[in-house]
């Protein structure tokens, strides 16, 4: 194995006190980022400047009438040292800024934002309509603020499919002719590179890890190895991969030779119910990918088999104790909640339950498990908040899938064209984070643990509460609430990721440390799960799964579950409440008939049913 000079490094000093990065030299690092980042809006509206310009200045060449935008390219190109497409990407962008992205190109000049996450939004929004752009912006630059090029583009994605839904799926269909096989022939690594679509790509993916982990743990190879080897095998149709460890009589060779039968599933999407029958056309989730649009969702429901999962929906504003007396920090709207369900589209589908439901579950709102709900002295009443927290309550057992009846589609209404936008209200999770940041700051009480015992406010420790590894169920309702990794920043899926306790569980005596419950439990990828237990960034969890974290230097930020969504349903109708080419307002309360009706939720996973995470 290869040390690092890193760590060889640190092994020649040996152990050392916990570490600490002075806050004035991390306060400088911003001042000469925001330098960087001013100068490097100047660069590209200068060069944006230069190709308005020339394309206004027409060639006559022979017959023919050309602009000179490629004179610009060649110019700018020649003073930056760097090819013609990057000097045209300049130009594009800084273009884009200026005639479609205002507020994105202010807080740029500003040096809020850097070159990446600039050219990211442009990728995801410069197809969009000049009001599909104006009604994204606001909330694409509070995710900017907060998140790095990729996990920022998710993000847009996500906000495009609720606010633009027929552009986001049009130009998702776009995309998806653009799939694409690619060979690179190297000195002595060769890379095979695919583009494919969200649900090819992740059930491919699943497909590798499956085939790696058919060897035993006593492989002498790297996860990355191991992966290239089971990719290898998958193509020749091998069953299983030969381990490459030396069995001895006391350390036979452990690894399965065949795949089970009865496989975790594909791909695991979640979908709410009015969406799957298409009554509705909110955005779905697709486990390892992000959001996806109600279309492709429908697309994958109709050859999936079925496991309900019933959820409910929870009031995460009041819950996290927002009343009047912050009304002038954060601006509540009144609101009612929808469940959300899962599905799967290979092996299972689940489906959610809104508070009226029509599938089993209470429809009046209650505290989940380990939950107590913090609030203010002049809080709201019942409904007040802007976001939904959809808690898991159980599932029923697998079912043969088919098509689900949607409505027809009218024969006198026009279907809406494909440029049409709604501008709507529609606040999401930055918008929601930015809100929570203004008001812990304001109020520090609010950024303290709802539970510092990791007790979950519970003065008994529930079934296996005091057991370290918690049980199947508990781990998939911990992966479908969280998603991703939950430091701040991270878009590791949930299914990679460890399960950690927030407050750290006590060994020696389990009573007396956090418990193994749903609060005090999150995702955490191995990096930044190696950072929390050192020390160096410490979450706390405050009610309903938000977490606030604070580093070794000072550090602030907010994450917020993967469940976490918007609950207002007046806005929907505004967001997109009708499936495309609908032109009558579907009734939401017939949503049982469409419905399949579950089992008996049971408190656990059945037997022999697959994990649904």
């Amino acid at each position: 194995m290869t040390t690092s000079t890193r760590s060889r490094f640190a092994a020649y000093l040996g152990p050392q006190p916990k570490p600490y990065i002075a806050p004035a030299s991390l306060a400088e690092m911003r001042d000469v980022t925001i330098l960087e980042n001013q100068a490097c809006a100047r660069k590209v509206a200068l060069a944006a400047a230069i190709w308005d310009t020339c394309i206004h200045q027409n060639v006559l060449v022979g017959d023919v009438i050309q602009d000179a935008g490629n004179y610009a390219a060649s110019e700018i190109a020649h003073v930056l040292g760097c090819s013609k497409t990057v000097a045209n990407t300049y130009a594009e962008v800084g273009m884009d800024l200026r005639l479609r992205l205002p507020s994105v190109a202010a807080a740029f000049g500003a040096g809020e934002l850097d070159l990446p996450r600039v050219r990211a939004i442009y990728r995801c929004t410069h197809n969009l309509t000049q009001d599909a752009a104006t009604a994204v912006q606001d909330e694409v630059l509070q995710a900017a603020r907060r998140l790095s090029p990729g996990p920022l583009a998710t993000e847009i994605w996500s906000i495009m499919y609720r606010i633009a839904p027929e552009q986001a799926a049009a130009l998702r269909n776009d995309l998806e002719r653009h799939t694409n096989v690619t060979y690179t022939d190297k000195d002595v690594l060769s890379t095979l590179k695919a583009d494919l679509t969200a649900a090819d790509a992740a059930a491919a993916w699943q497909l590798i890890n499956e085939m790696a982990a058919t060897v035993c743990r006593r492989d002498p190879r790297n996860r990355g190895q191991k992966r290239a080897a089971a990719y290898v095998a998958l193509l020749h149709q091998e069953s299983s991969m030969a381990c490459m460890c030396e069995p001895t009589e006391d350390n036979p060779c452990t690894a399965d030779t065949s795949r089970p039968d009865r496989r975790a599933p594909l791909t695991v999407i979640t979908v709410d119910l009015a969406t799957l029958a298409g009554l509705l056309s909110n955005p779905a989730h697709l486990a390892g990918h992000g959001t996806i649009d109600a279309e492709y969702a429908r697309e994958l429901a109709d050859n999936a088999h079925w496991q309900i999962l019933l959820t409910e929906a929870r009031n995460l504003a009041e819950a996290l104790g927002f009343g009047e007396d912050l009304e002038s920090l954060i601006d509540l709207e009144t609101e009612t909640g929808t469940g959300t369900g899962d599905k799967g589209a290979e092996s299972r589908a689940d489906s959610g339950s809104s508070r009226t439901n029509h599938s089993g579950s209470r429809g009046d709102q209650k505290k989940s498990r380990g939950s107590k709900v913090r609030k203010t002295k002049n809080s709201r009443s019942e409904g007040s908040g802007s976001h939904m927290m959809f808690h898991p309550l159980g599932r029923g057992r697998r079912r043969d899938g088919a098509a689900i009846p949607r409505p027809p589609r009218s024969q006198t209404s026009a279907p809406p064209s494909r440029n049409s936008c709604v501008v709507t209200p529609y606040r999401g999770t930055y918008t929601f984070v930015a809100e929570l940041e203004a008001a812990i700051a304001a109020d520090p009480t609010l950024g303290l643990a709802l539970h510092p015992d990791g007790h979950g406010g519970l003065l008994l420790p529930p079934p296996g509460a005091l057991v370290y590894r918690p049980t199947v169920a508990l781990a998939e309702r911990i992966r479908y609430r969280d998603r991703t990794c939950r430091h701040p920043g991270c878009d590791v899926a949930a299914q990679q990721c460890e399960i950690d306790h927030i407050v750290p569980y006590f060994h020696r005596d389990p009573a007396t440390g956090g418990w193994t419950i749903d609060t005090n439990l999150h995702c955490l990828c191995r990096y930044h799960h190696s950072l929390k237990t050192m020390g160096l960034w410490t979450p706390v969890m405050l009610a309903d799964g938000v977490e606030f974290w604070v580093s070794n230097a000072g550090t602030t930020a907010i994450t917020v579950p993967g469940t976490t969504q918007l609950a207002d349903l007046s806005h929907l109708p505004a967001v997109y409440r009708r499936p495309k080419g609908q032109a009558m307002q579907a009734d939401t309360s017939g949503l049982g008939i469409v419905q399949p009706q579950p089992a008996p939720v049971p408190t656990s996973a059945p037997d022999g049913d697959p994990s649904p995470f």
